[in-house]
């Protein structure tokens, strides 16, 4: 059970997201949401050539084509693009307006230019929770896909058992949709607070009723992503505290048959 310190923090929203405006509620921010660009963008994610320096920053790689899904001010993203130098393998991705966007977050615009400038696609009114049928995706497939702290909204009057279940489920529809998208040995990785409340939410066990198997949770500090501010998703453009916390990193779950067959090809080579 969280302590009433941890209850109080989530009451004043120091846990909304990054992503944050990602509402699964279904209300908008920006009245004249920016209309979202629909071209295919089979052209734009090009990882580095296989001989071209691999650079990393963390667990992300030039060489990995990457999805950001509610981004809040970019800076996530920005991050990831300046230490690549060429983002094209890179698709930053918000359900809020560029509108919004720049009206709320000073950096926001920077960041943006950040990523473009750099080959990176940035596409504005995009639902985490339907995203497997947007059409600027068609049939791609992504090494990672990336959520950092998710939250959809907050409301006081909402009892904590209320609460739990809509951020769940919540949390299951991103996953639903995020699992179509990932290659087969691709990954899904959710940045997410690691103590009283949020650990109620039970990643581990949202992933496998969707058929993902928890690969690893890593400790994560925005420290070490240059630039990197976590956004308060309602407006403002004032920072929340994101310590503790955790990335969980998620796969696709592989049936018994093909792992038999999988052992059964490695057992010919031998």
């Amino acid at each position: 059970m969280s302590s009433p310190e941890d209850i109080q923090d989530f009451a004043i929203g120091s846990g909304f997201s990054d992503f944050g405006a990602f509402v699964y509620s279904g209300f908008k921010h920006d009245e004249e949401e920016e209309e979202a660009d629909i071209a295919p963008l089979v052209s734009v994610i090009v990882c580095a050539e296989e001989e071209e320096e691999e650079r990393w920053l963390k667990c992300y790689s030039n060489k990995q084509s990457i999805l950001l899904v509610g981004e809040g001010d970019f800076s996530f993203s920005a991050s990831l693009a300046k230490e690549f130098g060429s983002a094209a393998n890179v698709v930053a991705t918000s359900l809020n307006s560029r509108r919004f966007l720049q009206k709320n977050y000073e950096k926001a615009r920077d960041n943006i230019q950040t990523l473009t400038s750099r080959g990176a696609k940035v596409l504005h009114g995009v639902d985490g929770t339907k995203m497997a049928t947007h059409s600027s995706f068609q049939h791609l497939k992504f090494d990672r896909i990336v959520f950092n702290f998710p939250l959809n909204g907050f409301f006081r009057d909402e009892s904590r058992e209320s609460q739990l279940r809509r951020y769940r489920k919540f949390v299951r529809l991103f996953m639903a949709n995020a699992k179509k998208m990932i290659k087969i040995d691709g990954e899904i990785h959710i940045t997410h607070k690691s103590y009283g409340f949020y650990l109620e939410w039970n990643l581990e066990e949202i992933g496998s009723q969707q058929g993902l198997k928890l690969l690893e949770e890593v400790p994560f500090s925005h420290l070490d992503y240059p630039g990197y501010r976590t956004k308060f998703g309602f407006g403002g453009d004032d920072n929340f505290c994101c310590y503790p916390c955790k990335t969980y990193k998620f796969g696709l779950k592989r049936s018994r048959s093909k792992r038999r067959n999988k052992n059964k090809i490695k057992s010919k080579i031998v």
